[in-house]
């Protein structure tokens, strides 16, 4: 697979792009011919947790929650404040693009779906805050609701 594509005005390495097929699509590309993608924001690496101790449970105490107090005294780790800015950054791309009405936020994913052109691809591939852009398998229907609408995104943010 590859994970560059080139722009029509000279070879520019796009490293946010995904797969062979839409890189060629990038490369092929000279009308108005849309693909529905996925744009994933960047997020911080995150680790999988270790588990506390290798010892077997042979008690049912032993399966119940820790007392509130215990749960008080554990370290909760902050939560990066980097992947609500690059979701916002990459919504005013898409909606100075004008493809704000037609984008399907996943918070939960850190990512947009949205149908766009080749030449919308290129310029979203090189945004700061997109990690990824690949084409998207699963096509689904989307309610009015799950856009990024002006009425939708108002309603989001409050």
């Amino acid at each position: 697979m590859s994970d560059a594509t080139f722009s029509g005005k000279g070879e520019i390495r796009i490293a946010a792009i995904r797969g062979a097929e839409l890189a060629a699509f990038l490369r092929e590309s000279q009308g108005a011919g849309t693909r529905s993608i996925i744009i994933e924001s960047v997020r911080p690496p995150v680790s999988a947790p270790s588990r506390l101790g290798g010892k077997a449970i042979t008690s049912p105490r032993e399966m119940l929650p820790p007392l509130a107090a215990a749960l008080r005294k554990r370290h909760v780790p902050k939560v990066d404040a980097a992947v609500p800015v690059a979701m916002e950054a990459i919504g005013q791309v898409l909606k100075r693009l004008g493809l704000d009405g037609l984008a399907r936020r996943n918070d939960l994913a850190g990512a947009f779906v949205v149908e766009a052109t080749a030449e919308q691809i290129r310029e979203l591939a090189a945004t700061p805050g997109v990690q990824a852009i690949r084409l998207n398998r699963r096509h689904r229907n989307v309610r009015k609701s799950d856009t990024l609408g002006s009425e939708s995104l108002e309603s989001k943010k409050a």
